[in-house]
């Protein structure tokens, strides 16, 4: 989220059935910063605990750039809270995952939440921004934008409103076996990301089985012909 100019917290988020994201796996620092905004929209009158007055925040995907070791990636995220501010200028983050942050239950819901509206958010605007306000309400709210530290005012953009209040009516239904593979980096001092990829398909894991079948066995082939 940003307040014009500045920016706040983005995430892509989460998952659970998944043992690492359950896990409490170990942590890895890295180099965090946000370079860019994604898919996504303004807010309008919007009260977050980032900011004591309401604003017009930006909701939505954000680009963050992530170094680690010699190696640097951007990615699109979501921030998973509204109580910091991201920042353009390299943080150390820790890498790692949901849990123990998020309780088994809230990275259930998390789960659920982008099962059900993380790929029609992907390059939609409407749908980004909506996808921004429903996680901050799963993950660290009430659950409803008329109360809670988020929370709409009167000038609150009304297509957000409904969009978001779609997701948080729905999300619910959906599968808790997870679609998406989670990497959750965390700060002390400035907002929370998470970034998601697809969890490969069982047919996709059954072609990597064979063509490692595959290639071990032109590697006994090769050693056979040598001796």
């Amino acid at each position: 989220m940003t307040f014009t100019p500045q920016f706040t917290k983005l995430v892509v988020t989460g998952a659970l059935l998944s043992a690492a994201v359950i896990g409490n796996a170990h942590a890895t620092s890295v180099q965090v910063s946000e370079v860019a905004l994604g898919a996504g929209t303004h807010s309008g009158g919007l009260v977050l605990p980032v900011q004591s007055s309401a604003a017009n925040f930006w909701t939505g995907f954000q680009e963050i750039k992530v170094t680690s070791g010699a190696g640097s990636n951007s990615f699109q995220a979501f921030c998973i809270d509204p109580f910091q501010w991201s920042s353009h200028t390299p943080t150390t983050y820790d890498k790692t995952t949901l849990s123990p942050t998020f309780s088994a239950a809230k990275v259930t819901s998390i789960t659920k939440l982008f099962n059900f509206g993380y790929a029609g958010a992907v390059g939609n605007n409407l749908n980004a921004a909506a996808m921004q306000l429903a996680l901050w309400e799963v993950a660290n709210d009430d659950g409803n934008l008329l109360t809670g530290a988020v929370h709409k005012t009167a000038s609150t953009n009304a297509a957000l409103l409904t969009q978001t209040n779609f997701l948080l009516s729905n999300y619910a239904a959906a599968s808790a076996t997870s679609l998406y593979n989670f990497t959750f980096y965390k700060s002390s001092g400035q907002q929370d990301f998470v970034t998601v990829s697809a969890v490969p398909e069982p047919e996709t894991y059954a072609m990597l089985l064979a063509g490692l079948g595959i290639m071990g066995t032109v590697v006994r082939r090769r050693k056979s012909k040598q001796a």
